[in-house]
């Protein structure tokens, strides 16, 4: 557990941040930018509670920001996880998210070519690691290609037509020449958490997931694996246009930019976002 200083520590920078939001100057009307705070309209609106899609990595470390987040902006946040390409056909659909946190630029870009996020409000906030993680009793593989051993009779990945976890997954197994031998033993997964739970639970003998589901676990239970095995996870946020909280969404997308938030996101494993 983390001491209650940073806490603390991360209230009070939110708590400053927020009183700077919207003090900021102009920003492109599409595309990512670093000030999603500065672009808010005259028409939007603020919500004493937001409804957030996260990407299921998250979920660890939304949860522990989610009170600072709460007191910057002065709203409740209810956080839905799970797999990006699944939220993105839901929000298409008209489903009541306030911001979107997903983990791949394409879902977003995609909901901005529809008309669907508030001018200059996306922005990336964090760029996604992967990891190798065994159930307990089994041996860490040394690399990906040694999982191809026998012992690992079932390999849990996230679907990855859905979630960019799974897609970043199925490139490091290619990468590492293994996929074709070892595709009839993959376990797929609706999400990345329910592979790590797969593997946890026993039900796969090995996975490859979010490093930042992983990181509390005894180290000799995963492994990072090289980001030079597969495409960078640009994850990305967007506040949703026409759901009367896009100020407010602004203020959390916001928050997630600056630190001490980006602090707490390194402790999960994440690298800073690339470059907008």
């Amino acid at each position: 557990m983390k001491p209650l200083s940073a806490t603390v520590a991360v209230v009070a920078a939110l708590l400053v941040l927020a009183g700077c939001a919207g003090e900021k100057g102009e920003a492109p009307s599409s595309g990512y930018v670093t000030d999603v705070a500065g672009p808010a309209a005259g028409g939007e609106g603020s919500r004493s509670t937001l409804n957030v899609a996260a990407a299921a990595n998250l979920r660890l470390a939304l949860e522990e920001l989610r009170p600072a987040l709460e007191q910057a902006c002065g709203a409740r946040i209810t956080a839905t996880y799970g797999a990006s390409g699944q939220f993105a056909n839901q929000i298409a659909a008209g489903a009541p998210f306030d911001l979107f946190l997903s983990a791949d630029a394409r879902y977003t870009d995609d909901l901005a070519a529809r008309g669907l996020v508030a001018p200059g409000g996306m922005a990336r906030y964090a760029r996604g690691r992967i990891a190798l993680a065994v159930r307990p009793g089994l041996p860490l593989p040394n690399d990906v290609g040694a999982v191809n051993d026998p012992q690992y009779a079932k390999i849990a990945i996230a679907n990855p037509e859905l979630a960019p976890y799974g897609r970043a997954a199925e490139e490091a197994l290619k990468a590492a020449g293994i996929y074709d031998a070892i595709k009839g033993r993959l376990v797929l997964s609706e999400n990345v958490r329910q592979s790590v739970d797969y593997v946890d639970g026993g039900n796969a003998d090995a996975g490859i997931v979010a490093l930042a589901l992983v990181v509390d676990h005894p180290p000799e239970r995963y492994r990072p694996i090289e980001p030079t095995l597969h495409g960078p996870i640009d994850q990305t946020g967007a506040v949703i246009a026409g759901r009367g909280g896009e100020r407010t969404a602004r203020c959390v997308l916001q928050a997630l930019l600056e630190e001490p938030a980006q602090g707490v996101l390194r402790s999960y494993g994440y690298d800073p976002p690339g470059e907008p």
